[in-house]
């Protein structure tokens, strides 16, 4: 809301300026009656030019105490400005504000309360009074002015019934609705009195029509809103008509007649822009009548765009109607005619400006002709008495056509003409006629910059537009869709200039950096043309492979090659080029499929060849060691994703591989030494290194989850009363010989009371996956180190023993070439050596690593990290049990049959805080084969406890038992599954043991 201030206070400003000179204009009107009463008569159509600017002023005011009373601002405003004077009266604000800015900040609120709350337009009509009572009018001024707002009324209603070319126009350009009815309630508030049955016909006309859409949200009803502002013009028994019934059954029928204009505008501005091309290529001479007809066609072809787009988007927000596919399509093909109208201009920009300076000479001498001719039919002495206003309006009007026709000057032209133009016949009627056009084409050709590359600046274009931008997946499919380069340039032209004029109006910096629709949809393309060329080029590249089609030309196949000409886009300064890009993704592709499958590296360079050949782009070669069949999954790859690999991936400390968990395939990753040996024989033994510092970051971030967890005050507060209880019994053997069943249950149910995530996986679960991940880090580690000495012994084939010193003869005099061939072997056997050696020892290296940090006295919190190992335990127990089950099951995505990296994890973790000593302490072996005893002994009880009444035994009795002894059968298989899996984890910790002695 802050941020919003700034623009709120200009909003302030601009209505209150625009009601000060709607006072003014009354002012002047009433000031002028009482003048013109006097001397001379007043035209209807004089009086019509300043009617046109208020009503456009009017509208403005309605349709922004429309968004204001319909938006939910009037009810945040209260609280944030409650909020805003809470902190003024603070005593940190009263040091750097004075007394004076904090009364000017509270004269602003209140402002801005008024703007947003909705009443603006009654605000306005509330200061008519002050201006009616300044006005001062007599009876005869009111009549005068009665007059030519009945006549100006009555020009509003022919706008209303005649412009448009369906019955249902009026919804979807409202603006005649909007003046008329702001019209009619400032003539009320004022007190002119207007003729009954003709107040009676525009009230009518007006309640017609409800729902009449101002907005993407806002919709608005002439009748409430002339109920609301002039009470005694609607009578209580009147019920508006509303024709949206009819209107939505002929909405279809509509857009049909639209689709079809659309087809045609296509048509019509092809054929404008080759006309154009051709005049511009002719030069001015002789061409001037030719240009001047094509420019103002070229603005009624812009105007018919805009006016299409506004019917068709405020069409289905009248009848709350989605936008189908086909009216969005049809609106983005309009977006591209406006770019083309604007881009047959921009190009041709300096010629344009010769033709049209040439043009306004051209007119401005006609208007002048016609002046004169004007003043030689004044000739009679009387009638220059009686027409001396004539002659002054005519001198300002030569005066002022001889300047350049700024919008000032033609607004003094178009009063000055309208004040003989009317009832007086000065000039003959085909001469007015001429008149009329001629300034007309004037003004038309001022407002060339305005109406043809001003057409994206229009409000409304711009609403819907951002409105429009919110379907992304149906302007991606039309994006899609197109094949021409220069239609692709028209669209990426047109949505950087919207997105531009967007830009001006975002408040916060989030919506400022947000994403652009133009940015959006070049990645759009680039993605699509990207993937459809890539499978073009696959389909090149084994069409070896595909079977001889009897008939080729059955496929519709859609080429687009073309699109990879369009040329460079501009978006926010930066210069988009889609050959470019797309070179530079099959460069990164081909590297990239190439890392992956290096045994398949002669299709993509064969792709890379067609990609050259078919297409005209040219990738850059990658220089990558070829590879087998049988290389399996890179090292590099995982170093890159080992936050992927660690947590998608099961691994086996016997067999010493790793086994994917889940795959979209028919078939499941294996990574073992032998994959580890062909990618350290492919990038060489640098890798290892480079691959264990990143493993040692990676165990960074788990340690932190690590140690995060168990600073937490639950689970912290939780330990501590599990360490004293600890400290207390661990003495008493007899009866404290091991670490009770029930406490590390009790542990895990408090830990699930905490919360669970969205999966459904509580704390301990996520704590247990952690320390699998770290398992599963130092299990790739041994994969690493034992893939490296694969690699070396399959790279010599002689190695001498480690204690054997390997020497040469010094005595014996060799060639030179034979020497450098043993010093190599030497240099070999040596780096074979210190693989070997204690200095490379990963595990150590890890430990020592990570050791000093976490045995720091201030991490007294990990202390007690070996009471939670019991819960863990069983948990994870409990979590193989059910995995082992899915197993059993249909359609299961994510299901493993081993997942020994918890024990290296469990192990590597109390190793390097030196708990692994009180980890024994507890004995947990021991108690859990108590619980599985006692669990069979229970079961035992129930299987021998006698029915002493056998022979009264029912038939309801038996089948009791008979249940009863298939829930002890499933019973005993659950006990001896736990049991199964107990036993191979604690086999498992012995093994992880030894790798950290």
């Amino acid at each position: 809301m802050s941020a919003a201030i700034d623009f709120f206070c200009q909003i302030y400003f601009l209505l209150k300026r625009i009601i000060v000179v709607l006072q003014n204009i009354w002012t002047q009107i009433a000031a002028y009656v009482s003048v013109s009463v006097a001397s001379v008569d007043v035209n209807e159509a004089h009086l019509f030019n300043v009617f046109d600017a208020m009503v456009e002023l009017l509208e403005h005011i309605v349709i922004f105490n429309e968004l204001t009373e319909q938006s939910n601002l009037s009810g945040k405003w209260p609280l944030y400005k409650k909020w805003l004077q809470t902190l003024v009266k603070s005593t940190e604000t009263s040091q750097y504000c004075t007394n004076f800015e904090i009364s000017g900040l509270q004269t602003s609120l209140d402002d801005i309360e008024a703007v947003i709350s909705g009443n603006i337009f009654q605000i306005f009509l509330d200061s008519l009074l002050d201006t009616k009572k300044q006005m001062n009018l007599k009876d005869a001024n009111v009549n005068y002015i009665t007059q030519h707002s009945n006549a100006y009324i009555r020009k509003l209603m022919s706008c209303i019934e005649t412009n448009q070319s369906n019955e249902y126009k009026n919804y979807e350009e409202p603006k005649h609705l909007v003046r008329l009815a702001a019209f009619i309630c400032v003539l009320h508030k004022l007190g002119i009195l207007l003729d009954g049955k003709l107040m009676k016909n525009a009230l009518e006309t007006l309640s017609r029509y409800q729902r009449v859409p101002l907005s993407r949200n806002v919709y608005w009803s002439p009748h409430a809103f002339i109920g609301k502002h002039a009470k005694s013009l609607v009578k209580a028994q009147d019920k508006p008509q509303d024709c949206l019934k009819q209107y939505h059954s002929s909405v279809e029928k509509i857009n049909s007649s639209d689709l079809k204009t659309c087809r045609q505008l296509g048509t019509q501005i092809a054929l404008w822009s080759i006309n154009m091309e051709r005049v511009f290529a002719a030069g001015p001479t002789g061409q001037l009548k030719t240009f001047s007809k094509l420019i103002l066609l070229g603005q009624s072809y812009g105007e018919q765009v805009n006016s299409l787009i506004d019917g068709l988007i405020r069409r289905h927000l009248a009848l709350s109607l989605p936008i189908t596919k086909s009216v969005l399509f049809t609106i983005y093909k309009l977006i591209q005619y406006l770019q083309i109208l604007q881009r047959t201009f921009a190009t041709n920009q300096i010629v344009c400006i010769r033709f049209l300076s040439s043009l306004l000479q051209w007119q401005k001498q006609k208007i002048q002709h016609l002046l004169l001719l004007t003043k030689k039919n004044i000739v009679d002495l009387k009638l220059m008495q009686r027409k001396m206003s004539i002659l002054s309006t005519l001198k300002l009007s030569e005066r002022s056509i001889k300047g350049y026709p700024t919008k000032r000057r033609l607004t003094i032209v178009n009063l000055a003409l309208s004040e003989f133009l009317g009832k007086d016949r000065v000039l003959p009627a085909d001469k007015q006629k001429l008149f009329k056009s001629i300034s007309l084409r004037a003004n038309n050709l001022c407002r060339y910059q305005h109406n043809i590359l001003g057409q994206f600046d229009s409000t409304s274009l711009m609403n819907n537009y951002n409105s429009l931008s919110l379907s992304d997946a149906a302007l991606k499919e039309y994006i899609q869709q197109q094949q021409n380069p220069y239609l692709l340039q028209n669209i990426f032209g047109a949505s950087n200039k919207l997105d531009k004029n967007l830009s001006l109006f975002k408040v916060s910096k989030d919506t400022q950096n947000e994403c652009l629709t133009s940015q959006r949809i070049f990645d759009w393309e680039k993605e699509f043309l990207s993937n459809h060329l890539e499978f073009l080029l696959r389909v090149e590249a084994l069409s070896h492979l595909l079977l001889s089609q009897d008939q080729p030309f059955t496929q519709n196949t859609i080429d687009y090659r073309n699109c990879i000409n369009v040329s460079a886009t501009e978006n926010c300064g930066v210069y988009n080029i889609l050959r470019d890009n797309l070179e530079n993704y099959f460069t990164a592709t081909f590297y990239n499929l190439t890392t992956i499958a290096p045994h398949d590296w002669k299709s993509y360079e064969k792709m890379r060849h067609l990609a050259n050949k078919l297409l005209q782009l040219r990738p850059v070669d990658d220089y990558l060691p070829n590879q087998i069949i049988d290389q399996g999954i890179d090292v590099l790859q995982i170093m890159r994703n080992i936050h992927t690999f660690a947590s998608s991936y099961a691994y086996n400390m016997n067999l010493q591989l790793f086994v994917e968990m889940q795959s979209r395939n028919k078939h499941l990753d294996i990574i073992g030494t032998r994959h580890v040996a062909n990618s350290v024989q492919t990038h060489g033994t640098g890798i290892i290194n480079t691959t264990v510092n990143f493993i040692y970051q990676f165990l960074r971030q788990k340690f932190y989850t690590f140690s995060t967890f168990l600073h937490d005050e639950h689970i912290k507060s939780r330990l501590l009363k599990e360490y004293r209880y600890h400290a207390d019994h661990k003495h008493n053997k007899q009866a404290y010989p091991s670490y009770p069943y029930e406490r590390a249950e009790s542990l895990i149910k408090k830990i699930r009371k905490l919360g669970v995530s969205q999966n459904g996986e509580t704390y301990m679960d996520l704590f247990r996956k952690v320390i699998t991940q770290v398992g599963n880090t130092v299990g790739y580690v041994r994969l690493l180190q034992s893939g490296s000495k694969n690699a070396n012994y399959r790279s010599r084939s002689f190695m001498s023993r480690f204690n054997s010193n390997f020497k040469r003869s010094e005595f014996q005099s060799l060639e030179e070439t034979t020497e450098g061939s043993i010093r190599e072997y030497e240099k070999s056997v040596e780096h074979l050596k210190e693989c070997y050696s204690d200095c490379t020892n990963y595990f150590k290296l890890l430990m020592q690593g990570f050791q000093p940090f976490l045995c720091n006295p201030h991490n007294h919190h990990l202390k007690t990290f070996f009471l939670i190992t019991p819960a863990l335990i069983m948990n994870y127990i409990d979590y193989r049990v059910k995995e082992k089950l899915k197993m059993y099951k249909k359609d299961q995505l994510k299901c493993s049959l081993f997942e020994d990296g918890f024990a290296i994890g469990l192990i590597y973790i109390l190793n390097m805080l030196n708990q692994l000593g009180e980890f024994h302490e507890l004995d947990w072996s021991r108690t859990t084969t108590q619980q599985l005893n006692a669990e069979r002994l229970k079961l035992k009880n129930i299987l021998s406890t006698p029915d002493n009444n056998e022979q009264k035994r029912s038939p309801l009795k038996a089948d009791v038992d008979e249940k009863l002894l298939q829930t002890v059968a499933i019973t005993e298989r659950h006990v001896n599954a736990y049991e199964q899996e107990y036993s191979l984890l604690y086999a498992t910790l012995s093994s992880a043991e030894i790798f950290f002695q």
